[in-house]
């Protein structure tokens, strides 16, 4: 009888990747059966699957280019698959059938296109920061969005929702750059400390306790990068060609 193979330490954060990619499934499964709040919920917890394997291929310093085109296939299913039919499933169908689609698939189109240009900018070498609002991050606003409207039963929660997807949807392909996230340790700086209790915090808080708290959170993120990005010196602007052909 023939032992098992043990599964190979490079495997193993495509295995978590895939968790990531189930989710997002499930996720469209519960958009079609009409169970919104559970596909919201889904892609929250394909958020935590993604982090984690992108720390653990840098854990195990075994990153490969299979891992990160796999990566960006499942972020394509959980972050801008499933948020754009959840949007359209809740807040599109009133729209004329052309416009809704275009404002509904629109974390799925501009999500498409940023994650094509990552994986395309990953070859120039690693970088302390995101150019483009992460796709993760977009899909955390519908998310929270759609569980503090559903929950809360705000009447045209639609007029709120649309523009704040358009906008985000737009952030992805933008040269505004955002921070990454933080590193899984508490030896890299009191900054990386915090920003890694406070991630860990919220997203605890959020499944345990008052799922309200990620709204705000994902905001303060969003205005971060806008904030950076508008508040450049004109020597920042002027040097970002030859910056960014550094790193």
């Amino acid at each position: 009888m023939k032992l098992r193979k043990p599964i190979k330490r490079h495997h193993i954060p495509s295995i978590f990747t895939l968790i990531n990619m189930f989710l997002g499934f499930l996720a469209v499964i519960s958009i079609v059966e009409g169970v919104y709040i559970r596909a919201a919920y889904l892609i929250a917890a394909a958020g935590i699957f993604d982090v984690i394997d992108g720390k653990l291929a840098r854990k195990i310093e075994m990153p490969s280019r299979f891992g990160a085109e796999l990566d960006s296939l499942a972020d394509l299913i959980s972050f801008c698959l499933a948020p754009a039919l959840l949007v359209w499933a809740l807040y599109a169908q009133d729209l004329h059938p052309i416009l809704g689609a275009l404002v509904a698939g629109s974390p799925l189109l501009f999500g498409a296109m940023r994650l094509a240009r990552f994986n395309l900018l990953t070859g120039e070498g690693p970088k302390p920061y995101y150019e483009g609002l992460p796709s993760p991050i977009a899909a955390y606003l519908v998310v929270a969005l759609v569980i503090y409207y559903e929950t809360q039963g705000h009447a045209g929660a639609g007029k709120v929702v649309l523009p704040m997807v358009m906008a985000t949807s737009f952030l992805m392909v933008s040269q505004v750059k955002y921070g990454k996230f933080p590193t899984a340790s508490l030896h890299m700086g009191a900054m990386n400390t915090l920003r890694l209790v406070s991630a860990i915090g919220t997203m605890t808080i959020f499944f345990l306790v008052d799922t309200r708290v990620l709204l705000p959170m994902v905001i303060f993120y969003l205005v971060s990068g806008l904030v950076r990005h508008l508040s450049r010196t004109p020597a920042e602007v002027e040097d970002i060609p030859a910056t960014e052909s550094k790193v």
